[in-house]
């Protein structure tokens, strides 16, 4: 009607931050405008990524092999729809990427002890942002010190880095007392893996970006199009 009003925000999660961050325009159709379109293939790849690794690290160390990642995988994709991926040749390379480089990640070291968490929900309100703030722990594995986060995703850029960095040290300082001793946050598109250490300055910075992020999202003005033809493909 021509006037201004915010967008009202009582959990921040990071499914949508991640998708806000990736086109604040798909954000607001998918998430505000609620507008059902087709699932895009990343959003079904990860899909399949989750229960792979989590499959996996639920299996005895003596079973942690390259060949079991290979069958898990092949179980899973089955339900994939080569109609989501932009061609035969796209959906072909990132099945052979995703294998390649899940298999280096996961084939890498042993797991002598269960994972601290796998694939959990945490949720808690966030007083310096007056907002819940939920986020899915992929991997936690012990250390000598403290514990280790792992982040499995499809792709990456600078500002997923950013966000994931600052939402995992502001959420186990609040949750846990302490932070981790180390982020891993792999990229399975291209095998890239970005390791961090995290500090307590990364505890306030991160408060303070997720305000700037909260307030973004609550600004309808915000919802431009992105100039990300990848992603526009798949646009509504």
């Amino acid at each position: 009607m021509g006037k201004e009003y915010r967008v009202s925000i009582a959990t921040l999660t990071d499914y949508h931050l991640q998708d806000f961050i990736r086109c604040p325009y798909q954000f607001y159709v998918y998430h505000i405008e609620k507008i059902s379109t087709q699932e895009n293939w990343r959003k079904m790849v990860q899909l399949v990524v989750n229960q792979v690794v989590s499959r996996y690290y639920k299996l005895p160390p003596v079973s942690q092999t390259t060949k079991k990642v290979m069958e898990l995988i092949d179980e899973h994709w089955r339900v994939m729809d080569v109609r989501h991926f932009e061609s035969k040749i796209h959906y072909y390379t990132a099945l052979a990427k995703i294998t390649d480089h899940l298999i280096q990640s996961l084939t890498s070291g042993k797991n002598e002890y269960p994972p601290l968490f796998l694939y959990e929900k945490f949720h808690m309100n966030i007083d310096e942002l007056g907002t819940d703030l939920s986020l899915t722990l992929d991997v936690a594995e012990w250390s000598t010190n403290s514990f280790i986060i792992k982040k499995y995703l499809i792709d990456i850029n600078e500002e997923m880095n950013v966000l994931f960095i600052h939402m995992i040290s502001v959420f186990c300082q609040k949750a846990f007392g302490r932070l981790p001793e180390r982020i891993e946050i792999i990229s399975l598109m291209d095998g890239e893996m970005n390791k961090y250490i995290p500090t307590m300055n990364d505890v306030s910075d991160g408060l303070e970006y997720l305000n700037i992020i909260k307030n973004r999202i609550q600004d309808p003005k915000n919802y431009l199009k992105t100039d990300c033809l990848t992603v526009c493909n798949s646009c509504s």
